[in-house]
């Protein structure tokens, strides 16, 4: 009995089964397409906090360059500075040495020291010492 309604309505059995798989595909396919959209915002949203995370630490580089930038000068005149005074205290130590060494060779020849022994103890030229000598001699 129940086959004798299936096999006299089947051809309305299939036409209602075909039509609920096929609203259920298009069920399926707007479902599909809501999720996507959904992805899709998630998406543009998390790209958007990318781009403007990338602009905030370009601009903390571009601040961090600048300030490199400046403690570099600033270490360059320190570094020029430092050579000025290291010059400085080269000239200074070489004009102090010398007058020390001109005063012993004045003194040596003030005491009656030959140029021979003035030229061995000061380490001054023969013509330096001539000329001391001519000029400090008793």
């Amino acid at each position: 009995m129940f086959i004798d309604i299936l096999l006299s309505n089947f051809e309305i059995f299939i036409f209602f089964s075909i039509l609920f798989i096929l609203v259920a595909f298009i069920l399926l396919f707007i479902l599909q397409l809501q999720n996507f959209r959904s992805n899709k915002n998630s998406i543009i949203e998390y790209a958007n906090s990318i781009n403007i995370n990338i602009r905030e630490i370009k601009e903390y580089l571009v601040v961090l360059s600048n300030l490199l930038e400046h403690q570099k000068k600033e270490i360059l005149n320190i570094t020029d500075k430092i050579i000025f005074i290291e010059r400085e205290i080269s000239r200074l130590g070489n004009i102090k040495g010398s007058e020390d060494v001109l005063n012993l060779a004045i003194n040596m020849v003030r005491q009656g020291n030959s140029k021979e022994e003035i030229i061995t103890k000061t380490g001054l030229r023969e013509d330096e010492v001539e000329a001391i000598y001519t000029y400090y001699k008793k």
